[in-house]
């Protein structure tokens, strides 16, 4: 009896094995299908390409981290200074534009080394990695085993999860949720733009001759459009702030700040 067991615990276990085995080898397949063959020159030029554009970012870097250090700083504190925080924002925005310019010179300048068959291999590698966001997002702002009524009321609430933990009243969960729902409203016509123009940024540089002037102008605009939306998360955040009373304020601003980098327009929030 106990032979028989065993034997069926290994052709389980085996069974199990394949099927990951079968798993690995269909994802290193496809991994090769979208991975560009290059020559050793152009790995060398590729190389090149990249070096400049580290040293060139590098200053740029570090200094948006540290006004992304003040902006946290200056959004805890407990008078909200919306000016200064506005003017850390348009300093912000600047900076990562240039960012974004340099990518743009090093991603048109390595196009050129590339053959037609190995563009098309960059351009199924992109998709592939577009086609992971959907699911990364679906996974966002999920929590963990707990409260099961907090996460059942705020699981639809970006946000508002988080305030749980203050006990707030339920006419404070209701303005919270009425600040979201005018806030999401108030930015829908940005966003939107904002999904057609990062489209239309992918259109671009499939293009057979990528036209940098529109490729630039299409990046003014979103630049433009993620320094509005993060002013008006400020002024969301600054009529929350009115809604908690003192000490829910200072326990609010105690929490610790956690630096979100999954989108260009998200990269001014501090709560």
């Amino acid at each position: 009896m106990k032979t028989k067991i065993t034997v069926c615990i290994v052709m389980t276990l085996m069974f199990f094995s394949g099927i990951a085995q079968a798993q690995q080898r269909k994802r290193a397949e496809r991994m090769q299908k979208t991975m560009i063959q290059l020559t050793d020159d152009q790995k060398e030029e590729l190389k090149a390409a990249k070096v400049e554009f580290a040293k060139a970012s590098l200053d740029v870097k570090n200094e948006l981290n540290e006004l992304k250090a003040h902006q946290r700083t200056l959004m805890s504190a407990e008078n909200l200074n919306e000016k200064k925080v506005f003017e850390n924002i348009d300093k912000m925005t600047a900076l990562e534009k240039q960012l974004m310019q340099e990518r743009v010179n090093m991603r048109l300048a390595t196009s050129g080394l590339l053959d037609e068959d190995q563009q098309i291999h960059r351009n199924m590698r992109s998709d592939c990695s577009n086609m992971r966001t959907p699911q990364m997002k679906g996974r966002r702002g999920q929590m963990q085993k707990g409260d099961k009524r907090c996460f059942d009321e705020g699981r639809n609430q970006r946000g508002v999860n988080s305030f749980c933990a203050l006990g707030l009243s339920e006419t404070q969960k209701e303005q919270m949720k009425k600040l979201k729902l005018e806030h999401k409203k108030a930015t829908q016509n940005l966003r939107e733009e904002m999904q057609e123009l990062r489209l239309k940024q992918k259109h671009l540089f499939t293009d057979e001759k990528p036209n940098k002037n529109e490729i630039f102008s299409n990046l003014d605009r979103i630049s433009s459009i993620q320094n509005q939306l993060a002013k008006e998360r400020v002024k969301s955040q600054k009529e929350i702030r009115n809604i908690l009373d003192k000490d829910e304020l200072v326990l609010f601003l105690s929490r610790p700040h956690k630096i979100n980098e999954n989108g260009k327009a998200r990269m001014h929030r501090a709560f």
